[in-house]
Protein backbone atom coordinates (compact mmCIF):
# COMPACT_ATOMS: atom_id res chain seq x y z
CA UNK A 1 0.00 0.00 0.00
CA UNK A 2 1.74 3.21 -1.17
CA UNK A 3 2.21 6.33 1.20
CA UNK A 4 -0.18 8.83 1.52
CA UNK A 5 1.49 12.36 0.76
CA UNK A 6 1.17 14.15 3.85
CA UNK A 7 -0.73 17.23 1.83
CA UNK A 8 -3.68 14.52 1.41
CA UNK A 9 -3.37 13.67 4.93
CA UNK A 10 -3.58 17.13 6.52
CA UNK A 11 -6.55 17.81 3.69
CA UNK A 12 -7.98 14.61 5.27
CA UNK A 13 -7.54 14.85 8.73
CA UNK A 14 -9.22 18.74 9.02
CA UNK A 15 -11.78 17.21 6.69
CA UNK A 16 -12.34 14.41 9.40
CA UNK A 17 -12.70 16.75 12.51
CA UNK A 18 -14.72 19.22 10.37
CA UNK A 19 -17.14 16.33 9.04
CA UNK A 20 -17.64 14.28 12.18
CA UNK A 21 -18.89 17.82 13.39
CA UNK A 22 -20.94 18.57 10.16
CA UNK A 23 -22.76 15.16 10.90
CA UNK A 24 -23.70 15.57 14.08
CA UNK A 25 -25.16 18.59 13.36
CA UNK A 26 -27.32 17.10 10.15
CA UNK A 27 -28.00 14.34 12.19
CA UNK A 28 -29.65 16.84 14.22
CA UNK A 29 -30.88 19.29 11.98
CA UNK A 30 -32.62 15.79 10.34
CA UNK A 31 -34.44 15.61 14.06
CA UNK A 32 -35.31 19.23 14.05
CA UNK A 33 -37.12 18.51 10.27
CA UNK A 34 -38.77 15.74 11.45
CA UNK A 35 -40.18 18.07 14.18
CA UNK A 36 -41.10 20.80 12.14
CA UNK A 37 -42.77 18.30 9.49
CA UNK A 38 -44.43 17.05 11.97
CA UNK A 39 -45.89 19.88 13.59
CA UNK A 40 -45.92 22.53 11.37
CA UNK A 41 -47.24 19.77 8.32
CA UNK A 42 -46.01 20.26 4.19
CA UNK A 43 -48.86 23.15 4.19
CA UNK A 44 -49.27 26.74 4.89
CA UNK A 45 -48.31 27.28 8.60
CA UNK A 46 -44.90 25.69 7.44
CA UNK A 47 -44.95 27.78 5.02
CA UNK A 48 -44.93 31.31 6.64
CA UNK A 49 -42.38 29.61 9.11
CA UNK A 50 -39.87 28.67 6.50
CA UNK A 51 -40.40 32.04 4.37
CA UNK A 52 -39.87 34.19 7.60
CA UNK A 53 -36.69 32.10 8.43
CA UNK A 54 -35.94 32.30 4.58
CA UNK A 55 -34.14 36.09 5.24
CA UNK A 56 -31.97 35.93 8.05
CA UNK A 57 -30.77 32.65 6.72
CA UNK A 58 -30.15 34.70 3.31
CA UNK A 59 -27.68 37.36 5.30
CA UNK A 60 -25.86 34.09 7.17
CA UNK A 61 -25.26 32.57 3.59
CA UNK A 62 -23.97 35.92 1.81
CA UNK A 63 -22.25 37.65 5.20
CA UNK A 64 -21.74 34.90 7.44
CA UNK A 65 -20.18 31.83 5.09
CA UNK A 66 -20.80 33.52 1.96
CA UNK A 67 -18.08 36.09 0.19
CA UNK A 68 -16.80 38.25 2.82
CA UNK A 69 -15.28 35.12 4.74
CA UNK A 70 -13.89 33.71 1.70
CA UNK A 71 -12.50 37.25 1.17
CA UNK A 72 -11.46 37.56 4.18
CA UNK A 73 -9.28 34.01 4.82
CA UNK A 74 -6.66 35.22 2.26
CA UNK A 75 -6.42 38.63 2.99
CA UNK A 76 -5.67 37.18 6.42
CA UNK A 77 -3.37 34.45 5.33
CA UNK A 78 -1.20 37.02 2.98
CA UNK A 79 -0.81 39.47 6.35
CA UNK A 80 0.15 36.54 8.66
CA UNK A 81 2.81 35.64 6.33
CA UNK A 82 3.72 39.46 5.38
CA UNK A 83 3.25 41.02 8.92
CA UNK A 84 2.97 38.33 11.69
CA UNK A 85 -0.37 37.18 14.02
CA UNK A 86 -0.63 40.06 15.65
CA UNK A 87 -1.72 42.13 13.01
CA UNK A 88 -3.89 40.12 12.28
CA UNK A 89 -5.68 40.19 15.62
CA UNK A 90 -5.73 43.98 14.68
CA UNK A 91 -7.09 43.74 11.41
CA UNK A 92 -9.31 41.42 12.83
CA UNK A 93 -11.05 44.00 15.15
CA UNK A 94 -11.23 46.41 12.13
CA UNK A 95 -13.56 44.01 10.66
CA UNK A 96 -15.77 42.34 13.12
CA UNK A 97 -16.35 46.24 14.37
CA UNK A 98 -17.38 47.58 10.66
CA UNK A 99 -19.31 44.37 10.18
CA UNK A 100 -21.58 44.80 13.49
CA UNK A 101 -22.20 48.14 12.06
CA UNK A 102 -23.93 46.95 8.73
CA UNK A 103 -25.17 44.46 10.00
CA UNK A 104 -27.28 46.45 12.41
CA UNK A 105 -28.49 49.26 9.89
CA UNK A 106 -29.29 46.42 7.20
CA UNK A 107 -31.30 44.55 10.31
CA UNK A 108 -33.04 47.48 10.68
CA UNK A 109 -33.59 48.50 7.02
CA UNK A 110 -34.48 44.63 6.74
CA UNK A 111 -37.62 44.52 9.42
CA UNK A 112 -38.69 47.97 8.31
CA UNK A 113 -39.10 46.69 4.79
CA UNK A 114 -40.97 43.54 5.89
CA UNK A 115 -43.68 45.18 7.82
CA UNK A 116 -44.36 47.53 5.05
CA UNK A 117 -44.73 44.84 2.65
CA UNK A 118 -46.76 42.99 5.16
CA UNK A 119 -48.85 45.98 5.87
CA UNK A 120 -49.33 47.69 2.90
CA UNK A 121 -48.54 45.51 0.02
CA UNK A 122 -51.58 42.87 -1.54
CA UNK A 123 -50.04 39.95 -0.85
CA UNK A 124 -51.02 36.37 -0.10
CA UNK A 125 -51.66 35.91 3.98
CA UNK A 126 -48.73 33.74 4.43
CA UNK A 127 -46.52 36.18 3.52
CA UNK A 128 -48.11 38.69 5.68
CA UNK A 129 -48.15 36.38 8.38
CA UNK A 130 -44.04 36.01 7.68
CA UNK A 131 -43.52 39.71 7.83
CA UNK A 132 -45.13 40.47 10.83
CA UNK A 133 -42.73 38.24 12.59
CA UNK A 134 -39.50 39.20 10.22
CA UNK A 135 -38.50 41.50 12.95
CA UNK A 136 -38.37 39.31 15.99
CA UNK A 137 -36.05 37.09 13.80
CA UNK A 138 -34.03 39.30 11.83
CA UNK A 139 -31.39 39.90 15.21
CA UNK A 140 -30.58 36.33 14.40
CA UNK A 141 -28.94 37.39 11.03
CA UNK A 142 -26.59 39.65 13.34
CA UNK A 143 -25.42 36.71 15.17
CA UNK A 144 -25.09 34.20 12.69
CA UNK A 145 -23.27 36.15 10.51
CA UNK A 146 -20.59 37.13 13.29
CA UNK A 147 -20.01 32.75 13.75
CA UNK A 148 -19.88 32.70 10.33
CA UNK A 149 -16.62 35.06 9.54
CA UNK A 150 -14.98 34.16 13.03
CA UNK A 151 -15.63 30.17 12.35
CA UNK A 152 -13.42 31.27 8.91
CA UNK A 153 -10.82 32.93 11.15
CA UNK A 154 -10.44 29.63 13.39
CA UNK A 155 -10.12 27.83 10.48
CA UNK A 156 -7.10 29.47 9.40
CA UNK A 157 -5.65 27.86 12.35
CA UNK A 158 -6.32 24.51 10.95
CA UNK A 159 -9.15 24.17 13.78
CA UNK A 160 -11.97 22.58 12.45
CA UNK A 161 -13.91 20.15 14.96
CA UNK A 162 -14.68 22.36 17.51
CA UNK A 163 -14.81 25.24 15.13
CA UNK A 164 -18.39 23.19 13.28
CA UNK A 165 -19.82 22.21 16.21
CA UNK A 166 -21.31 25.84 16.44
CA UNK A 167 -23.82 24.32 13.77
CA UNK A 168 -25.12 22.03 16.75
CA UNK A 169 -26.36 24.53 18.64
CA UNK A 170 -29.32 26.03 16.62
CA UNK A 171 -30.73 22.06 16.40
CA UNK A 172 -30.41 21.46 20.18
CA UNK A 173 -32.38 24.36 21.14
CA UNK A 174 -34.88 24.16 18.59
CA UNK A 175 -35.41 20.21 18.99
CA UNK A 176 -36.12 20.82 22.94
CA UNK A 177 -38.45 23.46 22.45
CA UNK A 178 -40.12 21.90 19.40
CA UNK A 179 -40.30 18.89 21.94
CA UNK A 180 -42.33 21.29 24.35
CA UNK A 181 -43.79 22.81 21.46
CA UNK A 182 -45.46 19.63 20.42
CA UNK A 183 -46.05 18.82 23.93
CA UNK A 184 -47.49 22.04 25.46
CA UNK A 185 -48.82 24.36 22.15
CA UNK A 186 -49.76 21.92 19.17
CA UNK A 187 -52.92 23.34 18.23
CA UNK A 188 -51.90 27.32 18.57
CA UNK A 189 -50.06 28.17 15.81
CA UNK A 190 -49.29 31.35 17.04
CA UNK A 191 -47.78 30.60 20.47
CA UNK A 192 -45.80 28.09 18.45
CA UNK A 193 -44.59 30.78 16.37
CA UNK A 194 -43.32 32.58 19.05
CA UNK A 195 -41.77 29.57 20.49
CA UNK A 196 -39.53 28.88 17.42
CA UNK A 197 -38.60 32.45 17.35
CA UNK A 198 -37.62 32.32 20.48
CA UNK A 199 -35.22 28.97 20.44
CA UNK A 200 -33.34 31.23 16.74
CA UNK A 201 -32.57 33.79 18.98
CA UNK A 202 -31.08 32.02 22.09
CA UNK A 203 -29.06 29.41 19.89
CA UNK A 204 -27.69 32.77 17.80
CA UNK A 205 -26.45 34.30 21.39
CA UNK A 206 -24.92 30.92 22.16
CA UNK A 207 -23.33 30.24 18.85
CA UNK A 208 -21.86 33.73 18.96
CA UNK A 209 -19.88 33.09 22.82
CA UNK A 210 -18.70 29.67 21.87
CA UNK A 211 -17.00 31.59 18.92
CA UNK A 212 -15.76 34.22 21.07
CA UNK A 213 -14.58 31.61 22.88
CA UNK A 214 -12.36 30.23 20.40
CA UNK A 215 -10.76 32.53 19.06
CA UNK A 216 -9.32 33.59 22.23
CA UNK A 217 -8.05 29.44 23.09
CA UNK A 218 -6.43 29.60 19.59
CA UNK A 219 -4.94 32.98 20.21
CA UNK A 220 -6.83 34.83 17.27
CA UNK A 221 -8.88 37.28 19.58
CA UNK A 222 -9.76 40.68 18.36
CA UNK A 223 -7.35 43.36 19.92
CA UNK A 224 -8.91 46.72 19.51
CA UNK A 225 -5.46 48.69 19.07
CA UNK A 226 -4.25 50.34 15.79
CA UNK A 227 -3.38 48.40 13.14
CA UNK A 228 -0.47 49.39 10.80
CA UNK A 229 -2.58 48.61 7.73
CA UNK A 230 -5.40 51.72 8.01
CA UNK A 231 -8.99 51.05 8.26
CA UNK A 232 -9.68 52.31 4.59
CA UNK A 233 -7.30 49.95 3.56
CA UNK A 234 -8.32 47.20 4.89
CA UNK A 235 -11.86 47.47 4.36
CA UNK A 236 -11.18 48.66 0.18
CA UNK A 237 -9.27 45.24 -0.17
CA UNK A 238 -11.84 43.69 1.94
CA UNK A 239 -14.41 45.61 -0.33
CA UNK A 240 -12.69 44.68 -3.53
CA UNK A 241 -12.36 41.18 -2.85
CA UNK A 242 -16.09 40.00 -1.33
CA UNK A 243 -17.98 42.79 -3.47
CA UNK A 244 -17.84 40.75 -6.87
CA UNK A 245 -19.19 37.58 -4.27
CA UNK A 246 -21.67 39.55 -2.22
CA UNK A 247 -22.86 40.52 -5.96
CA UNK A 248 -23.17 36.63 -7.23
CA UNK A 249 -24.37 35.98 -3.89
CA UNK A 250 -26.91 38.31 -3.65
CA UNK A 251 -28.07 37.49 -7.35
CA UNK A 252 -28.03 33.51 -6.35
CA UNK A 253 -30.43 34.50 -3.59
CA UNK A 254 -32.87 36.38 -5.48
CA UNK A 255 -32.92 33.51 -8.11
CA UNK A 256 -33.71 31.48 -4.96
CA UNK A 257 -36.49 33.82 -3.93
CA UNK A 258 -37.75 33.37 -7.30
CA UNK A 259 -37.53 30.06 -7.28
CA UNK A 260 -39.51 29.55 -3.75
CA UNK A 261 -42.33 31.92 -5.42
CA UNK A 262 -42.04 30.16 -8.81
CA UNK A 263 -43.27 27.54 -6.42
CA UNK A 264 -45.48 29.58 -4.74
CA UNK A 265 -47.53 29.30 -7.67
CA UNK A 266 -48.00 25.38 -7.43
CA UNK A 267 -49.85 25.62 -4.25
CA UNK A 268 -48.77 25.06 -0.69
CA UNK A 269 -46.90 21.91 -0.71
CA UNK A 270 -44.60 22.72 -3.26
CA UNK A 271 -42.22 25.23 -0.94
CA UNK A 272 -42.00 22.53 2.05
CA UNK A 273 -41.77 19.85 -0.61
CA UNK A 274 -38.37 21.68 -1.83
CA UNK A 275 -37.19 22.97 1.41
CA UNK A 276 -37.58 19.18 3.15
CA UNK A 277 -35.92 17.89 0.04
CA UNK A 278 -33.20 20.33 0.55
CA UNK A 279 -32.15 19.76 3.82
CA UNK A 280 -31.93 15.92 2.84
CA UNK A 281 -29.52 16.94 -0.10
CA UNK A 282 -27.66 19.23 1.82
CA UNK A 283 -26.90 16.54 4.36
CA UNK A 284 -24.02 15.32 2.48
CA UNK A 285 -23.27 18.60 0.69
CA UNK A 286 -22.70 19.32 4.54
CA UNK A 287 -20.92 16.82 5.38
CA UNK A 288 -17.82 16.29 2.49
CA UNK A 289 -18.30 19.80 0.75
CA UNK A 290 -18.68 21.82 3.65
CA UNK A 291 -15.75 20.28 5.64
CA UNK A 292 -13.11 19.56 2.19
CA UNK A 293 -14.10 23.28 1.44
CA UNK A 294 -13.15 24.99 4.78
CA UNK A 295 -9.94 22.43 4.88
CA UNK A 296 -8.94 23.33 1.46
CA UNK A 297 -10.05 27.50 1.46
CA UNK A 298 -7.29 27.49 4.39
CA UNK A 299 -4.77 25.07 2.72
CA UNK A 300 -5.06 26.17 -0.32
CA UNK A 301 -4.71 30.83 0.80
CA UNK A 302 -1.95 29.60 2.55
CA UNK A 303 -0.68 27.84 -0.46
CA UNK A 304 -1.11 30.99 -3.03
CA UNK A 305 0.44 32.97 -0.12
CA UNK A 306 3.52 31.60 -0.54
CA UNK A 307 3.02 30.55 -4.48
CA UNK A 308 3.25 26.96 -4.18
CA UNK A 309 0.51 26.62 -7.19
CA UNK A 310 1.22 22.82 -7.93
CA UNK A 311 0.62 22.32 -4.24
CA UNK A 312 -2.55 24.09 -4.83
CA UNK A 313 -3.52 22.10 -7.80
CA UNK A 314 -2.89 18.96 -6.09
CA UNK A 315 -5.06 20.10 -3.09
CA UNK A 316 -7.86 20.60 -5.63
CA UNK A 317 -7.75 17.50 -7.76
CA UNK A 318 -7.23 15.52 -4.09
CA UNK A 319 -10.68 17.23 -2.81
CA UNK A 320 -12.40 16.62 -6.64
CA UNK A 321 -11.64 12.83 -6.28
CA UNK A 322 -12.91 12.52 -2.85
CA UNK A 323 -16.43 14.09 -3.88
CA UNK A 324 -16.86 11.75 -6.87
CA UNK A 325 -16.23 8.82 -4.14
CA UNK A 326 -18.50 9.83 -1.32
CA UNK A 327 -21.26 12.03 -2.92
CA UNK A 328 -21.67 10.29 -6.14
CA UNK A 329 -23.12 7.14 -4.19
CA UNK A 330 -24.78 9.84 -1.88
CA UNK A 331 -26.47 11.09 -4.63
CA UNK A 332 -27.48 7.46 -6.46
CA UNK A 333 -29.29 5.90 -2.89
CA UNK A 334 -30.64 8.96 -2.37
CA UNK A 335 -32.98 8.64 -5.84
CA UNK A 336 -33.00 4.79 -5.65
CA UNK A 337 -34.47 5.10 -2.00
CA UNK A 338 -36.02 8.29 -1.84
CA UNK A 339 -39.87 7.49 -1.03
CA UNK A 340 -38.92 5.08 1.72
CA UNK A 341 -36.49 7.53 3.40
CA UNK A 342 -38.71 10.37 2.81
CA UNK A 343 -41.55 8.56 4.72
CA UNK A 344 -39.35 7.26 7.65
CA UNK A 345 -38.48 11.01 8.26
CA UNK A 346 -40.90 13.18 7.73
CA UNK A 347 -44.37 11.32 7.41
CA UNK A 348 -46.28 11.71 10.74
CA UNK A 349 -48.12 14.49 12.11
CA UNK A 350 -49.60 16.89 9.92
CA UNK A 351 -47.02 15.08 7.43
CA UNK A 352 -48.96 13.52 5.15
CA UNK A 353 -48.96 10.54 2.20
CA UNK A 354 -49.38 13.84 -0.45
CA UNK A 355 -46.62 15.71 0.99
CA UNK A 356 -44.10 12.74 0.98
CA UNK A 357 -45.40 12.12 -3.00
CA UNK A 358 -44.64 15.75 -3.68
CA UNK A 359 -41.36 15.76 -1.94
CA UNK A 360 -40.26 12.42 -3.14
CA UNK A 361 -40.71 14.38 -6.76
CA UNK A 362 -38.74 17.22 -5.89
CA UNK A 363 -35.86 14.82 -4.24
CA UNK A 364 -35.38 12.53 -7.80
CA UNK A 365 -34.11 15.44 -9.25
CA UNK A 366 -32.07 17.34 -6.92
CA UNK A 367 -30.32 14.70 -5.75
CA UNK A 368 -28.75 14.45 -8.86
CA UNK A 369 -26.93 17.72 -8.07
CA UNK A 370 -25.46 16.59 -5.19
CA UNK A 371 -21.80 15.75 -6.84
CA UNK A 372 -22.29 19.38 -8.56
CA UNK A 373 -23.16 20.97 -5.32
CA UNK A 374 -19.96 19.26 -3.48
CA UNK A 375 -17.50 20.03 -6.24
CA UNK A 376 -18.24 24.00 -6.06
CA UNK A 377 -17.03 24.06 -3.01
CA UNK A 378 -13.72 22.76 -3.99
CA UNK A 379 -13.32 24.17 -7.09
CA UNK A 380 -13.85 27.52 -5.93
CA UNK A 381 -10.75 27.97 -3.70
CA UNK A 382 -8.78 27.68 -6.68
CA UNK A 383 -10.26 31.27 -7.84
CA UNK A 384 -10.14 32.65 -3.78
CA UNK A 385 -6.76 31.88 -3.10
CA UNK A 386 -5.59 33.99 -5.69
CA UNK A 387 -7.89 36.84 -4.76
CA UNK A 388 -9.84 35.97 -8.44
CA UNK A 389 -12.81 36.91 -6.82
CA UNK A 390 -14.42 38.58 -10.21
CA UNK A 391 -14.52 35.26 -12.71
CA UNK A 392 -16.62 32.96 -10.32
CA UNK A 393 -19.34 35.85 -9.89
CA UNK A 394 -19.22 36.52 -14.03
CA UNK A 395 -20.13 32.71 -14.43
CA UNK A 396 -22.50 32.75 -11.53
CA UNK A 397 -24.58 35.60 -12.86
CA UNK A 398 -24.75 33.59 -16.43
CA UNK A 399 -25.55 30.88 -14.73
CA UNK A 400 -28.43 32.14 -12.25
CA UNK A 401 -30.01 34.20 -15.18
CA UNK A 402 -30.23 30.68 -16.91
CA UNK A 403 -31.30 29.23 -13.63
CA UNK A 404 -34.89 31.72 -13.82
CA UNK A 405 -36.24 30.55 -17.36
CA UNK A 406 -35.23 27.00 -16.82
CA UNK A 407 -37.22 27.37 -13.67
CA UNK A 408 -40.53 28.47 -15.23
CA UNK A 409 -39.90 25.77 -18.08
CA UNK A 410 -39.61 22.74 -16.29
CA UNK A 411 -42.36 23.69 -13.80
CA UNK A 412 -45.24 23.21 -15.71
CA UNK A 413 -44.27 19.69 -16.67
CA UNK A 414 -42.61 18.19 -13.99
CA UNK A 415 -43.85 20.58 -10.64
CA UNK A 416 -41.90 21.37 -8.23
CA UNK A 417 -39.32 18.49 -9.80
CA UNK A 418 -38.77 21.12 -12.38
CA UNK A 419 -37.55 23.71 -10.41
CA UNK A 420 -34.94 21.50 -8.96
CA UNK A 421 -34.06 20.12 -12.49
CA UNK A 422 -33.45 23.52 -13.40
CA UNK A 423 -31.06 24.05 -10.73
CA UNK A 424 -29.24 21.07 -11.15
CA UNK A 425 -28.54 21.74 -14.89
CA UNK A 426 -27.71 25.86 -13.84
CA UNK A 427 -25.03 24.32 -11.11
CA UNK A 428 -23.81 21.52 -13.78
CA UNK A 429 -22.74 24.68 -16.46
CA UNK A 430 -21.54 26.50 -13.42
CA UNK A 431 -19.15 24.18 -12.50
CA UNK A 432 -18.09 23.25 -16.41
CA UNK A 433 -17.07 26.87 -16.69
CA UNK A 434 -15.69 27.37 -13.61
CA UNK A 435 -12.93 24.10 -14.88
CA UNK A 436 -12.42 26.15 -18.07
CA UNK A 437 -11.33 28.41 -16.82
CA UNK A 438 -8.78 27.28 -14.24
CA UNK A 439 -7.53 25.01 -17.25
CA UNK A 440 -7.26 28.38 -19.45
CA UNK A 441 -5.33 30.05 -16.44
CA UNK A 442 -2.99 26.81 -15.99
CA UNK A 443 -4.37 26.16 -12.55
CA UNK A 444 -7.00 23.33 -13.69
CA UNK A 445 -7.18 20.26 -11.60
CA UNK A 446 -5.78 16.64 -12.73
CA UNK A 447 -8.27 16.11 -15.67
CA UNK A 448 -7.25 12.92 -16.21
CA UNK A 449 -7.70 11.91 -12.68
CA UNK A 450 -11.08 13.41 -12.49
CA UNK A 451 -12.23 11.30 -15.00
CA UNK A 452 -11.01 7.97 -13.98
CA UNK A 453 -12.97 8.87 -10.09
CA UNK A 454 -15.98 9.87 -11.45
CA UNK A 455 -16.92 7.27 -14.30
CA UNK A 456 -15.43 4.60 -11.91
CA UNK A 457 -17.52 5.54 -8.82
CA UNK A 458 -21.27 6.21 -10.82
CA UNK A 459 -20.48 2.98 -12.56
CA UNK A 460 -20.12 1.44 -8.64
CA UNK A 461 -22.92 3.10 -7.25
CA UNK A 462 -25.17 2.16 -10.07
CA UNK A 463 -24.40 -1.60 -9.64
CA UNK A 464 -24.66 -0.81 -5.73
CA UNK A 465 -28.08 0.46 -6.05
CA UNK A 466 -29.87 -2.47 -7.77
CA UNK A 467 -30.93 -3.91 -4.79
CA UNK A 468 -33.53 -0.80 -4.44
CA UNK A 469 -35.27 -2.99 -7.37
CA UNK A 470 -36.31 -5.66 -4.82
CA UNK A 471 -37.38 -3.07 -2.12
CA UNK A 472 -41.28 -4.20 -2.07
CA UNK A 473 -40.23 -7.95 -1.89
CA UNK A 474 -37.75 -6.83 0.75
CA UNK A 475 -40.50 -4.81 2.54
CA UNK A 476 -42.79 -7.81 2.38
CA UNK A 477 -40.58 -10.30 4.01
CA UNK A 478 -39.30 -8.11 6.62
CA UNK A 479 -43.17 -6.85 8.04
CA UNK A 480 -43.30 -9.20 10.45
CA UNK A 481 -40.45 -8.42 12.17
CA UNK A 482 -40.15 -4.38 11.31
CA UNK A 483 -40.89 -2.22 14.34
CA UNK A 484 -44.69 -1.22 13.62
CA UNK A 485 -44.22 2.45 14.30
CA UNK A 486 -40.96 2.73 11.90
CA UNK A 487 -42.08 0.08 9.15
CA UNK A 488 -39.95 1.43 6.41
CA UNK A 489 -36.47 1.29 8.91
CA UNK A 490 -35.74 -2.52 8.46
CA UNK A 491 -35.72 -2.99 4.94
CA UNK A 492 -33.98 0.93 4.49
CA UNK A 493 -31.50 -0.60 6.86
CA UNK A 494 -30.82 -3.79 5.02
CA UNK A 495 -30.82 -1.56 1.72
CA UNK A 496 -28.51 1.10 3.15
CA UNK A 497 -26.21 -1.86 4.35
CA UNK A 498 -26.27 -4.02 1.21
CA UNK A 499 -25.44 -0.91 -0.91
CA UNK A 500 -22.38 0.24 1.23
CA UNK A 501 -20.87 -3.19 1.07
CA UNK A 502 -21.45 -3.70 -2.76
CA UNK A 503 -20.10 -0.27 -3.44
CA UNK A 504 -16.86 -0.03 -0.88
CA UNK A 505 -16.56 -4.15 -1.87
CA UNK A 506 -16.00 -2.77 -5.64
CA UNK A 507 -13.70 0.40 -4.83
CA UNK A 508 -11.33 -2.12 -2.99
CA UNK A 509 -11.10 -4.72 -5.75
CA UNK A 510 -10.45 -2.41 -8.46
CA UNK A 511 -7.67 -1.17 -6.41
CA UNK A 512 -9.52 2.62 -5.90
CA UNK A 513 -7.16 5.20 -4.62
CA UNK A 514 -9.72 7.17 -2.68
CA UNK A 515 -10.13 4.60 0.00
CA UNK A 516 -6.86 3.93 0.31
CA UNK A 517 -6.07 7.41 1.39
CA UNK A 518 -8.77 7.58 3.49
CA UNK A 519 -7.77 4.64 5.57
CA UNK A 520 -3.97 5.49 6.06
CA UNK A 521 -5.46 9.07 6.90
CA UNK A 522 -7.82 7.30 10.04
CA UNK A 523 -4.96 5.20 11.06
CA UNK A 524 -2.02 8.19 10.79
CA UNK A 525 -4.85 10.15 13.43
CA UNK A 526 -4.86 7.70 15.47
CA UNK A 527 -1.27 7.10 15.65
CA UNK A 528 -0.46 10.34 16.17
CA UNK A 529 -3.39 11.04 19.04
CA UNK A 530 -1.73 7.82 20.76
CA UNK A 531 1.73 9.83 20.48
CA UNK A 532 0.58 12.65 21.88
Amino acid sequence: MAEVSENKRSILRGSFGSAAATLLARILGLVRVQLEAGILGGGALATIWQTAFMVPNLFRRLFGEGALSQALIPILSHTEAEKGLAEVRKQLAVVLSGLTALLIVLTILVSAGGLAIGNFCPVPGYVKSAMSILPMLMPYAIFICLVGVMTAVVNTRKVFFLASLNALILNVVMIALLCLAGKFSYGSNSKLIYILIGGVLISGVLQLLLLMWLLKRYGVFPVFQKSSTPAKNIFGELWTLALPGLIGGGAAQISFLIDRSIALKLGDYAVPALNYTERLVYLPVGIVAVALGSVLMAQMSRAAANKNYDEMMDDMTAGLRYVCFLCIPAAVFMIAYREPLIKLLFMRGRFTEVDAANTADALFYYAMGIPLFCSLKVILPGFYARKDMKTPLKISLVCIFLNIPLSIALMYPLKQGGIALATVIAQLVNNVLLVYFLRREKFSPDLEQLSIAFIRSIFFALLAAFPALYYLQMTHWTQKISIRALPELLPLLIGIASYAVIYLGLSFLSKASEPREIIQSLLSRKSRKKES
